[in-house]
Parts: structure tokens; C-alpha cells; sequence
């Protein structure tokens, strides 16, 4: 195998990354905000950050992610998870690698950081600093230690991962830590006359703890001695209050004795001020004409609603995603929905944060209109700043339980001066910004609103059009619901074109909808707002220049997923560049990103990014850079097979950076994952002329032996082959076109012509390939002699070379010829051949079936404990882009054990070939051995489960 060049600069720095947990969990990767995966992969990082850099056991990993009794997978999920883990922090990581950060320890794991790259870190540490400089007589030093920790620590730990795994002993721990340095660097400011300072972190600490009596008594105390004595009265009542309604108990002596202090100063009920009448506002705008429930997106909501009416914070709900998606839509419902809980009433603003004349409005000007709103001077002078505006604007709302819908956000910088600072209100703010910053430093609860279901969209037609009108025609109410992508925007103007002519159909519209080069016109309307391709484009001119260029580029891209290596090829940039540059897309809700490093445009994006592309003339450019791309890549997966497929290529140029593969199960997972692209760039090659390049992408489009060319297929082969002129490539393709036509009469004229073509070459692993064809063949057919007997010749030609994984292949070959024609004696010493030379060269992709052969094998000569053994084996150590081997190996396994008498391990092959046959295995399995011995596999499975039921 040719070693591809490191085309990486020298001495590239690792990725650098920043912690934070009080307020949420984040990440910042050399700058930028990452995504840092699904719940339990937070946990699971949560757990490392609170340890401060101890070991956490796997144990205890599994403890806090089940509450009830872990699956017997948990070990295996939380390995998966740590490698996600890794790989957001280090992408170029290899699979295998364990990187910088986070690092075997023990039974468990640890993170590896400086201390200025957490914020709990720093906390403790300046915790630590304050503590001695306290001690050493310092207080100046040590009062300000503490309250640069109280500012880090302001919102508790982790409030971003759900209540059930908040209840963890090291979560609990943490929030302990916060409240008690809380407490003790109030008592040293307060007792050193430095109650100022304090108070303002101290009111953010103790709204999270309402219960705690001595925290609540040093709040009173540092408002006392801030001349705020009436603010201490308010917070002794409500702790009665709370200690009353939640404990049914009364204030204790500590709290009591704050009091009495208050008191002894000389407070009077005269001294608390009478605030003015507020008006109570009602600003919601009318709810959406035929809204749709999103059941998913409701549940989500409501679940945070209950957070709105605790004492201890204050709900931020950002909703983003595209624009036409309908997060407006959705809010507005929402908030109607939940108004009444509110009954100091509702604010709206829309911050035309995206509006087409591009005015998005400032912050003092947004805060002049709330401030009206609540009866408030929009300005106090012309000299009062934004910092002033929304300290009355604050202030005003104290005490208040309000809802405040702010629409059309450009980012959070815009939103920030917005946020009351009163408890029990709920902000709600839209955005096609993912509002990143919010997240990470206010807490914000994100949510992404998504294309609707095609239930969802059948839903808003009929709404709008009425069941008749809309269901007149169900084949065109699919394909209108199909071809707008479950776009609210999309589908309301549809439904607005027919209701506006009542002899307009679904059917008439759709042909200007289906037409690729009118999809958006068809889309469009005389309002700039409701007009997809308008809507588009104000997140597009948002974009920075080179932003744009790759947002133009993914055009190009045949999808449906993007890798990051195959967008920083499409449009001509390095990787890490591309990386940086389709996050900014994924910020702005231009691109989503279904998994780390995996991409997804929505089908209108890209109809919309197509036209931009054409605009600027940069398509052919892009689809070159492609085509490279993925015939570099193939070769690039193939070749960890030990195999090169015939022909040379130049080297890629600079731009085009091509996916690595140094072993053959991310080779294996590439193939799945890439074939409907790779397929599709394999017709831009033809439809550009470049047919060699062509030829070479199809000889490298599937692993050495995987006959795993997708059905349909044929055609293209033979217009490939029609162009061919160089001898080898034209004969591996051959063999290729008989590899799809088998078992037609025509695969036999397709596999002679390229057996002669390698016999006149003197290419002896050409023909040991071919001659393998021709054994498979023979066998699909029924001939069992023919299929020895070319098995034979494979195999002898095969050791000729000298080339291991060529015999290995062939050896294969012939052993399913032997069992297939019930010599299993002698089929199994050739598969236990093969599966040696597969073993000691690291040949993954055959293990597995291998492990099949010798498994069935063993089970019909009666050699049970050989059955089990290597079926269990095959499981675990075999690599394969299909289910079909572990259904058979897991169908094996049951029935195996089961006639042992190890009902165990017989209950652990149904279940496993149980939940392969859900994960598409059983139709894999049909394609691969057939519908007669799939069912055969199947029954199995079938019998062992009723007898297991009956011994139960």
C-alpha cells in the first residue's frame, strides 16, 4: 500500500479548550463554541470537570447515568461516549488515539487541564488564594479573591443537565462548595466593612438557595449595611415564607437574630417606598392562522415552564433554527398558551435582528420601547446610556412575574440588555442565530426547531385549505408536502396560492414547485416576509465573505450527509479553516450538524445556495474539487484492504483534502456512509466528461471481495467501460459488470472477456479475482462442481503472488463452495486457513465472515462449543458494512447455546439477532444470502426464543 504524504503544516498546535460549568455546561474550542452532544455524553464530561482533574471510576459513571438498573451495554455507551468526547476536543483525533485532555485513569477516566482552563478550577483556586491571604491577615486581598470566585460561580453548576442527574453526590457537592464560600466571603466582607462589594454576587448565590437561613441572613445584613434595609425585610419574609410553606417550620436563631439587628437600626414600616401603579401590558400578537402542534417542541417547552415559577431563576428560552421554520409562529402559540400564568402580563418586541432594509434595532432604542411599555420615560435625559436604561428597566419589572417575547434576535449581544433580573419571569427569544453566547454565560434552554413531520405539514394544508380542498388530490398533497421539505414558509404560500384562486388545485401548482430551476420562484410571493428566497437571503448577507463562499460551495455537494473533509473540498479551503467556517454556518442556522463532523443543508438551502453558485460561476470549480475528492478518498479506503485498484492518479492538489483511513473499520464505516454520494459523483464524472476518473472511482467504490455495488447500477458500468481504453482498468471493470449481471447469462461473457484480458497480461491476481467471480457464480447456480473447481484455481493462483489478503479472499471463496456443496469437513479446514491469514495480517473485513462459515459449519457437524466460541467471537471482533453476518452469527449463537444447554448465552443471540433484524438487519440479510435461508436464520431464532419461553 502507498503511504499518502502527511499534507499537514509542521508543528500544528493541538486544539485548545476552555471549560465552563457555572451557568451550564460549554465548551470553547480554539475560540468557538462547540456542540457538546446528547445528554448523557454531558453527563458524562460534567462528572470529569467536577472531579477538578481525580479519577472517575466507570462505576460511578454508570451510577449517575441509570437510575434503575444499567443495560448490559453501559460500559460500552460510555466508552463510545468518551471517544465522542475526545474527538470534540481534539477532531483530528484517530479513533484510537486517546489525545491531550481526557485520559485513562484507573478503572475510569480523568481531564487533564490548567487550572485557567475551567471556570470550577479557577473558583477553587481563587477560593484557595482567598482562604490564605485571610489567614495571613490580608483581608483586602482575601475579600477580593473571594469575590472574583463569586463572580465566576454567580449561577449554579451544571443547571443545563437534567434534575435526575443534579442529584448526584458530586453535583450536589459542587453546588455545596458554591453556597459555602458563598457564605464565607460575605461573612469577610460584611465583617470588614466591604458589604458593597459583595452584594451584588451575593443576591445571585442566595436566590438559588431560598432554604438556607445563614446565607439569607448575611443577604439581610449586607442590605443593611447598604442602606437598603427595607430589601432586607422583603428577604427575611419571603425565607419565613418559603421555611413555612416547604419545611413547616420558622425562622431558626441565625436568621432571627439578623432580624433583630435590623430592627436595633431603627427600620420602620414607613420606610418602605410605595411604588407607582404599573401598567400591565399585553403585547402578544394574534397566533398563527392554521398553526400545527408540534407535539415534540410542546413537551419540550412545557417541560421548562415549571423552572419560571421557582424563586431561584430566571427562564431564558431560545428558540432557533432556519428562517421560514416557524419559531415565531411557535412562540407566539406558546406564550398565548401560558399567558395567564403570567399576571403582570406580556411584552413583545421584534428586534429585526434579519429584516430586509437591514435595520436592526440598537439597544437603548429597544429598551426605550420596553421601558414605554411599563410606563417608563423612554429616557431620563439625553445624557442616560443603555447600562442606565436597563437598570430601570430592571428595576421596574422587580417583583414582577411578566413574560417578555423577544422576536427575530440577530445575536445575544443584542438580547442581553433585554433580561430582567426579577425571578419568576420568562424570556423567550427567537432567533436564526443559535445564540451560542446566551447559552453559555445567561443559561439559556436552546431549542431547535426543526422541518415539520409530514404529518405535521399534511396538518397545516388542511388547515389552511380545509380538509376537501386539501385532500382532493392525495398524490399531489404528498409530493406538494415532499418537494417544500417540511418548510412552514414553504407550505403556507402553496396554501395561500390556492386559497386565493378558487380554481387553482394542489395538482396545478405542482408542476412549478417539482421544476428544479423554479422551485424557489414558485415559492415566492409579493411580500418580501413571506417570500422563501427573500427569507433566505437576510441570513445570507449576514455572512461574512468567506462564509458565504462555502455556503455557495455545498451546492455542489450531492448530500444527503457532508463530512467535513468533503465540504473543505467542495470549496477549495484547508480543513481547519472549513471547520471554523461551517460552524459560522451552523450559528446561523444555514447548515445543521446532524453528528461532530457530519453535515446536513436543508433541501430548499440548497436549491437556494444552487442559484448563488450558478450566479458567481463557480460550480464547475467546486464539482472538480468533488470529483477529486471522492476518487482520492475511495482509493484511500479501498487501499487499507492491502489492495490498490487498477490504474494510477495523480496526487490532489493543494485544495482538496481527501478523507484518511488507516484501518479498515472507519474505511468500512466511510463506505456506508458515503455510497449514495459517491455514486452521485461518479455521474458528475461522466456527465463532465472525465471518464477515467470515473472508471477509478467505480473500481475503488466498494471494499476488495464486497460485491457491494448498489442495484441499478449497471448502466452507468456499462458507459464507463464503453470509454475505457487502458487494458487492466477495462478488465477490472468487466469483472465488475459480471459481478452485477450475475447470475445472468451475460456475466459469463463479462468475466471471460476480462479472464482473457488478465491471462494475455500475465496478471495473475487479475484472474485469481476473476476466476473468484466465476465460482460465485457457478454456485448461485447450482453448480457445485464448477464452483470447486474455479474456487481451486483462485486459490492456487492466489498463492502464486505471494499477497496474502488476495489468498485470504480466495480462500473464502472456495470454502463456501465446499459447504455449499456439503463438504463441511473440507469447507471448514479451508475457512480455518483463511481465518488465520485474515487474523495475522489484521484482514477485518473477512473476520466476520469467516467467523460465519466456521460457525455454521460447526453447528450442523455437532461441534457446539466451537459454534458458540466463534460465533461469539465474529461478533466482537468482526467489521462489516451490512448487519447480515451478525444476524446469522447472532442466529447461530442462540440456537448453539440453546442445544448446549446454556440458556444464557442463548438468550443473549435471540436478543442480539432480535435487535439487529430492527436495525434493517433481516432485509440486509435477504439481499446477502437470500429470502430461503434468511427465513431459515429467522425460524431459528424463532424456535430458540419458544423453548426459552417454555423452560422460563
Amino acid at each position: 500500500m502507498v503511504k499518502k504524504p502527511d499534507r499537514a503544516p509542521p508543528d500544528v498546535p493541538r486544539s485548545h479548550c476552555e471549560f465552563k460549568v457555572f451557568g451550564g455546561l460549554g465548551c470553547r474550542r480554539d475560540g468557538v463554541e462547540v456542540d457538546l452532544g446528547p445528554v448523557r455524553q454531558r453527563i458524562v464530561l460534567a462528572k470529569l470537570l467536577a472531579a477538578g482533574g481525580d479519577a472517575v471510576s466507570l462505576d460511578t459513571i454508570i451510577d449517575g447515568l441509570w437510575d434503575e438498573r444499567p443495560p448490559a451495554s453501559a460500559a460500552n455507551q460510555i466508552h463510545r461516549h468518551v471517544g465522542q468526547i475526545r474527538r470534540i476536543f481534539e477532531p483530528d483525533l484517530d479513533v484510537r488515539e486517546t489525545g491531550h485532555y481526557l485520559l485513562p485513569a484507573g478503572t475510569g477516566y480523568r481531564l487533564a487541564l490548567a487550572t485557567e482552563d475551567s471556570d470550577l478550577a479557577m473558583f477553587r483556586e481563587l477560593v484557595r488564594r482567598a482562604r490564605e491571604a485571610l489567614a495571613g491577615g490580608d483581608v483586602v486581598a482575601g475579600v477580593s479573591a473571594y469575590l472574583t470566585a463569586l463572580e465566576l460561580g454567580r449561577s449554579p453548576a451544571f443547571i443545563d443537565l437534567p434534575n435526575s442527574a443534579l442529584r448526584s453526590p458530586e453535583f450536589v457537592a459542587v453546588e455545596r462548595e458554591r453556597l459555602a464560600v458563598a457564605l464565607a466571603a460575605s461573612e469577610a466582607a460584611i465583617a470588614n466593612g466591604m458589604a458593597g462589594d459583595v452584594l451584588t454576587p451575593l443576591v445571585s448565590v442566595a436566590a438559588a438557595a431560598p432554604l438556607d437561613e445563614a446565607l439569607q441572613a448575611c443577604l439581610m445584613r449586607a442590605y443593611v449595611d447598604t442602606g437598603h434595609r427595607a430589601e432586607g425585610v422583603r428577604v427575611f419574609e419571603r425565607t419565613r415564607h418559603h421555611l413555612a410553606e416547604e419545611l413547616g417550620v420558622d425562622p431558626g436563631p441565625e436568621l432571627r437574630e439578623a432580624y433583630r439587628e435590623l430592627l436595633a437600626r431603627g427600620w420602620t414600616p414607613q420606610d418602605e417606598p410605595r411604588p407607582p401603579d404599573a401598567p400591565r401590558p399585553a403585547q402578544l400578537p394574534p397566533p398563527v392562522a392554521g398553526f400545527v402542534r408540534r407535539n415534540d417542541m410542546a413537551t419540550a417547552l412545557d417541560d421548562q415552564l415549571s423552572d419560571a415559577f421557582s424563586d431561584a431563576t430566571i427562564v431564558i428560552t431560545a428558540l432557533g433554527g432556519m428562517g421560514g421554520i416557524g419559531k415565531t409562529a411557535l412562540a407566539v402559540h406558546w406564550a398565548h398558551q401560558i399567558a395567564n400564568k403570567f399576571p403582570d402580563g406580556q411584552l413583545f418586541l421584534n428586534l429585526r435582528g434579519l429584516d430586509p432594509d437591514g435595520r436592526v434595532m440598537a439597544p437603548a432604542d429597544a429598551l426605550a420601547t420596553l421601558l414605554a411599555s411599563l410606563g417608563e420615560p423612554a429616557a431620563l435625559s439625553p445624557q442616560e446610556n443603555v447600562d442606565a436604561q436597563a437598570a430601570r428597566y430592571r428595576s421596574r419589572l422587580a417583583g414582577r412575574r411578566i413574560l417578555i417575547l423577544l422576536d427575530n434576535a440577530r445575536d445575544s449581544d443584542q438580547v442581553r440588555p433585554l433580561l430582567p433580573a426579577s425571578q419568576g419571569c420568562l424570556v423567550i427569544v427567537t432567533s436564526r442565530n443559535r445564540m451560542t453566547s446566551l447559552v453559555t454565560r445567561e443559561g439559556a434552554r436552546y431549542l431547535q426547531v426543526d422541518r415539520l413531520t409530514g404529518a405535521e405539514s399534511r396538518q397545516l394544508l388542511i388547515n389552511r385549505l380545509g380538509t376537501r380542498r386539501a385532500t382532493v388530490d392525495p398524490d399531489a398533497l404528498d409530493k406538494v408536502i415532499a418537494l417544500c421539505a417540511g418548510l412552514p414558509l414553504a407550505l403556507a404560500i402553496v396554501a395561500a396560492r390556492v386559497a386565493l384562486n378558487p380554481n387553482l388545485s394542489l395538482s396545478a401548482v405542482l408542476s412549478d414547485v417539482s421544476a428544479p430551476s423554479a422551485r424557489l420562484d414558485a415559492l415566492s410571493s409579493a411580500d418580501p416576509s413571506d417570500d422563501v428566497r427573500s427569507v433566505f437571503s437576510w441570513s445570507y448577507h449576514a455572512l461574512d465573505p468567506a462564509t458565504a463562499r462555502v455556503f455557495r460551495a455545498l451546492a455542489a455537494h450531492p448530500g444527503p450527509g457532508i463530512s467535513l473533509e468533503s465540504a473543505a473540498s467542495v470549496a477549495g479551503v484547508g480543513r481547519t479553516l472549513a471547520r471554523k467556517l461551517l460552524t459560522e454556518l451552523v450559528t446561523a442556522n444555514l447548515l445543521n450538524e446532524s453528528q461532530p463532523g457530519r453535515y446536513a443543508l436543508h433541501d430548499l438551502l440548497r436549491a437556494y445556495a444552487g442559484e448563488l453558485l450558478d450566479q458567481d460561476q463557480e460550480r464547475p470549480a467546486c464539482e472538480r474539487r468533488l470529483i477529486l475528492h471522492y476518487l482520492h478518498s475511495a482509493r484511500a479506503a479501498y487501499a487499507t484492504h492491502h489492495r490498490q485498484p487498477a490504474g494510477t492518479v495523480d496526487e490532489p492538489p493543494p485544495d482538496v483534502t481527501p478523507e484518511s483511513f488507516d484501518t479498515v473499520p472507519p474505511a468500512a464505516d466511510w463506505y456506508a456512509r458515503e455510497r449514495t454520494a459517491l455514486w452521485a459523483t461518479i455521474d458528475l464524472a461522466i456527465a463532465h466528461g472525465l471518464e477515467r476518473d470515473a472508471a477509478a472511482m467505480v473500481l475503488a467504490a466498494s471494499a476488495p471481495g464486497s460485491d457491494a455495488i448498489p442495484a441499478g447500477r449497471a448502466q452507468t458500468l456499462l458507459t464507463v467501460l464503453d470509454t475505457v481504453s487502458e487494458p487492466l482498468i477495462e478488465a477490472d471493470l468487466l469483472r465488475t459488470v459480471g459481478e452485477v449481471f450475475a447470475p445472468l447469462p451475460q456475466a459469463d461473457e463479462y468475466l471471460r472477456r476480462a479472464l482473457s484480458i488478465f491471462e494475455g497480461a500475465g496478471e495473475l491476481a487479475g484472474q485469481a479475482d476473476v476466476l473468484r467471480n466465476l465460482a460465485v457464480l457457478s454456485s448461485s447456480r447450482g453448480d457445485h462442481d464448477a464452483a470447486n473447481a474455479y474456487g481451486e484455481r483462485s486459490v492456487g493462483l492466489a498463492r502464486q503472488t505471494g499477497r496474502q489478503e488476495l489468498l485470504a479472499v480466495s480462500l473464502l471463496t472456495l470454502a463456501r463452495a465446499r459447504l455449499g456443496s456439503d463438504r463441511l469437513d473440507a469447507g471448514a479446514r479451508v475457512a480455518d486457513e483463511g481465518l488465520a491469514i485474515a487474523v495475522a495480517e489484521h484482514l477485518d473485513h473477512l473476520k466476520i465472515s469467516y467467523a460465519q462459515l466456521i460457525a455454521e459449519s460447526s453447528w450442523q457437524l455437532g461441534r457446539l462449543t466451537r459454534a458458540v466460541q466463534v460465533s461469539e467471537w465474529g461478533l466482537a471482533e468482526g467489521v462489516s458494512e451490512s448487519n447480515a453476518p451478525r444476524c446469522a452469527l447472532a442466529a447461530i449463537l442462540a440456537r448453539a447455546a440453546f442445544d448446549l444447554g446454556d440458556q444464557v448465552r442463548a438468550e443473549r443471540g435471540c436478543q442480539r439477532f432480535e435487535n439487529l433484524i430492527a436495525d434493517n438487519g433481516f432485509r440486509e440479510l435477504i439481499e446477502v444470502s437470500g429470502i430461503e435461508k434468511a427465513e431459515g436464520y429467522r425460524d431459528l431464532v424463532a424456535q430458540v426464543r419458544a423453548r426459552l419461553s417454555l423452560s422460563g
